[in-house]
C-alpha cells in the first residue's frame, strides 16, 4: 500500500489530506544532475526545522507572488505555469528532510516539529491553491494553447483541476471558508497520524501464555518479575503473537487492545473530520465527500464503488461463512468444546492452525527460509533482472539511522543514475509503525535542463533479530516487501519531467505493486528468495507445493474484511456529517463479513487510512482488478522476461501520470484491461456492467 502514506501534491491542491507529507515542502535536500545523488539532511535540530520551514514557505510566497503579479501581456505554460511548478517542487524538495522526520525521527519534539511543517506546508497550500488570481491565471495559460506536449496538457489539467477543486472559484465568503476548513482538516490529519505514531500500547502476559511464542519476540519484550512479559501491542508484533498465542484469553487481550489504540484522542479528531469534509464538498456543490472524491478517480461516482463492492461480497459472503466453519471446528477439536465459536481474536491462530494441520504449512518454519539480509538481496536481483536496473550498496549509508540502508539505482543499458532508496526496515521508538513506501523527493526536469533523481524510502517494522541471530521473516513479510518495493520502483523509474506527474491515482496506484505480489508464489523465484539460515539450501519443492496450495486458505473471508473496510469508508464519506463511526462499523462488519465487531472496540481511531486514503480505500480492491490482468502479459512472456519488463517500465512505470491508467494499461497490454482474471481468483464469474 503506498499503505497508509501519501504525498501531498500542493500543485494539484490535495491539500485536504494534509496529515501525508506536502509535496510542497530546506535547504536539507539537495537537487543536483543526473550524476549526482540527490542529498537529505537527516540532522536536524527542532529549531532547524521550525527555521527551515519557515524560511522556505516564505521563500516560495514571493515567488508565488512575482509570477501571479508579472504585468506579462499574454499567460503561457513557459511564463507562468512552468514557475509555478518549480516553486511547489522545489519546496517539497527542500522541505523533505524536515518533514520526512515525522516518520523516523526517535525524538518525540523532533516529529512534533516536523508534523508542525506538514501542517504549515499544507496550509500554504491551501491558501495558494484557493486564490482566484491563480485560477485567473491558469484559466489564460490554457486559453493561450501553449501546453504543447502531453506532459505539459496532464500538468496544466491538474493544476487547473486542483485549483477549482480547491475553492479557487467560490465566492466570498465561501471561498474563505473553505480555505479555513481546508486548514482545520490539515491540522486535524496530523494530529491523527501522531497520535498513533506516539501509541505505546503494551499487554502483560504471564510465562505460562508466552510458552510457544516466537523467540525473537519475547526477546524484544521486557520481562516482568514472575517471569511474564509486557509485550509491545503494534504492526511489528501483532501477527506473531496472534498466529502463536495459544491462550484465548491472552489474545483477546492483545486484539482489544490494538483496536483501541489512541481511542481517546482519535475518535473526536475523526468525528470533527467527518464533519469539515462533509461541508467541504458541500461547499463545492458536491452531496457527499465521496462523491467529491471519486470525481477525480477512475470510479468517478460513489454508485459504481459500492456496487462494485456489493456484487463482490454477496459472491464471497457465502464461502467465507463456510471458511469461518471450517476454523470453528478446528477450535471445537483444539478446545473439546463442541460447539465452539470464532471469534475476532481467533481468526489468525486457527488460520495458522489450519496452514499446519491440513496442509503442512507451518509458519515459523517457513521463516527459516527467509533470512532477512539474504531475501533483501535476492528480491533486488530479481527487480533488477526483470527491470533492467542495477542496485549498488552506498555505503557508508547517509540514512536517518545507522540501521538503515541505502542504495542507488542506475539503468543497466547506460549506467545512468535513475535514483536513490533507503530500506528502513525495524521498529524504533516513535517511528512509523506499518509498511509502506515513502517517495518523498520526485524526479522532474530541472529549470538548467537536467533531470534530478528522485528520493524514495521503504519504512517497515520487522520484528528485530534475538541478540546473535539473524531477523526471519515470515512468507507473508517477504510478499509485503516484494509489493512495496514495486512502489518503491515505480517512484523512482518515472521519467515524467514534472514532479506533479510523478505516481498514479489512488485507486490505480496499487494496481503495479499488486501485480508484483504473484512474484513471490511462483516457485522458480521461491528458490531464489529463500536459503535455510542454518543449511543455506532453498525451499524443498514439496513445501513449495505445500505452500501455494494454501495460498488461498481463507481468502474470501479476509477479503470481505477488505470490503468491509472499503464499505465503512465509503459509508462515513456519504451519510452525513453526524456520523456514529463505531455503529457504521459495527453495522458494516454484521452485512458484509460472518464475524460482528467485538464488543467494546474503536478500530477506527487507529485506522490510518481514514486521512489519505478517505473516500478511497476501494482502491485497494479496484486496483487489484487492473494488477490480475497485467499479470498475464508476465504470465506469457516470463516472470523475468526482460523484454516484458521493460515494456512494463516503458509503458506503466515512466510516463506515470502523464497518461491516464486505462491509456497505460491498454498500451502494456495491447488491450482494453479484462477483469476476468480478478474474478478468477475467487472462482467466480465476473461482474457485467
Amino acid at each position: 500500500m503506498n499503505r497508509s502514506f501519501v504525498v501531498l501534491l500542493l500543485a494539484t491542491a490535495i491539500c485536504l489530506s494534509c496529515q501525508a507529507i506536502s509535496r510542497a515542502a530546506s535547504g536539507a535536500a539537495v537537487s543536483s544532475g543526473t550524476d549526482k545523488p540527490t542529498m537529505v539532511d537527516w540532522n536536524l535540530s527542532v529549531v532547524d526545522i521550525n527555521r527551515n520551514c519557515a524560511s522556505e514557505i516564505a521563500a516560495a510566497t514571493t515567488r508565488l507572488e512575482s509570477v501571479l503579479k508579472s504585468p506579462v501581456k499574454r499567460r503561457t505554460f513557459r511564463n507562468t505555469l512552468m514557475p509555478l511548478e518549480d516553486m511547489a517542487s522545489d519546496l517539497s524538495d527542500r522541505l523533505a528532510g524536515e518533514q520526512m522526520l515525522a516518520f523516523v525521527s526517535t525524538d518525540k519534539d523532533v516529529r512534533s516539529a516536523a508534523f508542525a511543517c506538514q501542517s504549515k506546508t499544507g496550509d500554504f497550500a491551501a491558501e495558494y491553491s484557493a486564490r482566484p488570481d491563480l485560477y485567473k491565471a491558469l484559466k489564460a495559460v490554457k486559453a493561450s494553447n501553449t501546453a504543447r506536449t502531453d506532459a505539459a496538457k496532464k500538468l496544466l489539467t491538474i493544476w487547473l483541476n486542483g485549483s477549482i477543486r480547491s475553492g479557487a472559484g467560490l465566492p466570498e465568503p465561501q471561498r474563505s471558508r473553505f480555505i479555513e476548513l481546508s486548514k482545520k482538516l490539515n491540522d486535524l490529519g496530523n494530529k491523527f497520524g501522531e497520535n498513533i505514531g506516539n501509541d505505546e500500547s503494551t499487554i502483560t502476559i504471564t510465562k505460562a501464555q508466552a510458552a510457544g511464542l516466537p523467540s525473537d519476540l519475547l526477546a524484544n519484550s521486557k520481562q516482568t518479575a514472575d517471569g511474564g512479559y509486557i509485550v509491545a501491542v503494534n504492526e511489528s508484533t501483532s501477527s506473531q503473537f496472534m498466529e502463536n498465542e495459544r491462550d484465548s484469553a491472552a489474545r483477546k487481550t492483545f486484539y482489544i487492545t490494538y483496536n483501541n489504540r489512541q481511542a481517546q484522542k482519535n475518535l473526536p479528531i475523526l468525528h470533527e473530520a467527518i464533519g469539515v469534509r462533509d461541508e467541504l464538498a458541500h461547499l463545492l456543490g458536491y452531496p457527499t465527500w465521496a462523491a467529491y472524491v471519486l470525481a477525480d478517480r477512475m470510479a468517478l461516482r460513489p454508485e459504481r464503488v459500492t456496487s462494485f463492492l456489493s456484487d463482490l461480497d454477496q459472491k464471497l459472503l457465502p464461502k467465507a461463512r463456510e471458511e469461518l466453519a471450517t476454523l470453528a471446528s478446528l477450535k471445537a477439536k483444539d478446545t473439546g468444546a463442541p460447539n465452539a465459536t470464532i471469534d475476532a481474536w481467533d481468526v489468525v491462530y486457527y488460520d495458522n492452525m489450519l496452514n499446519k494441520t491440513k496442509y503442512a504449512v507451518d509458519t515459523n518454519e517457513i521463516r527459516k527460509y527467509f533470512p532477512a539480509e539474504h531475501t533483501i538481496d535476492a528480491v533486488l536481483k530479481i527487480y533488477s533482472r526483470v527491470l533492467s536496473v542495477n542496485f549498488a550498496r552506498v555505503t557508508p549509508g547517509t540514512g536517518p539511522n545507522p540501521d538503515v540502508l541505502e542504495y542507488a539505482v542506475n539503468d543497466a543499458h547506460s549506467g545512468k543514475l535513475l535514483g536513490t532508496f533507503y530500506l528502513d526496515l525495524y521498529p524504533r521508538p516513535g517511528k512509523f509503525s506499518h509498511f509502506a513506501n515513502f517517495p518523498y523527493v520526485g524526479a522532474r526536469r530541472m529549470p538548467n535542463g537536467s533531470y534530478r533523481p528522485p528520493v524514495s524510502m521503504i519504512i517497515g517494522n520487522w520484528s528485530k533479530p534475538a541478540p546473535g541471530k539473524p531477523s526471519l521473516l515470515s512468507h507473508s513479510e517477504v510478499e509485503v516487501f516484494f509489493h512495496e518495493f514495486g512502489h518503491n520502483m515505480a517512484a523512482l523509474l518515472t521519467t515524467a519531467p514534472y514532479e506533479t506527474l510523478g505516481g498514479f491515482k489512488r485507486d490505480f496506484v496499487e494496481a503495479p505493486s499488486q501485480m508484483l505480489e504473484n512474484w513471490v508464489w511462483d516457485p522458480q523465484i521461491l528458490k531464489q528468495l529463500s536459503a535455510n539460515v542454518d543449511t543455506g539450501q532453498p525451499l524443498p519443492d514439496a513445501l513449495i507445493q505445500k505452500m501455494i496450495a494454501a495460498r488461498y486458505v481463507d481468502n474470501a473471508y479476509f477479503t470481505t474484511r477488505q470490503i468491509m473496510l472499503a464499505t465503512i469508508d465509503m459509508d462515513y464519506h456519504t451519510e452525513g456529517p453526524n456520523v456514529d463511526t463505531t455503529a457504521v462499523w459495527a453495522k458494516v462488519a454484521r452485512e458484509t463479513t460472518p464475524l460482528p465487531l467485538a464488543e467494546g472496540i474503536h478500530p477506527e481511531a487507529a485506522f490510518g487510512h481514514l486521512f489519505g486514503y478517505d473516500a478511497g480505500y476501494y482502491g485497494y480492491l479496484w486496483s487489484k482488478v487492473y494488477a490480475q490482468d497485467m499479470f498475464s502479459a508476465f504470465k506469457q512472456g516470463g516472470l523475468e522476461s526482460p523484454v516484458v519488463g521493460m515494456r512494463y517500465r516503458q509503458d506503466i512505470l515512466e510516463p506515470a501520470q502523464t497518461y491516464d491508467a486505462d491509456t497505460l494499461v491498454k498500451r502494456f497490454l495491447g488491450r482494453p484491461m479484462r477483469p476476468d482474471a480478478f474474478y478468477e481468483e475467487f472462482g467466480i464469474e465476473a461482474a457485467r456492467t
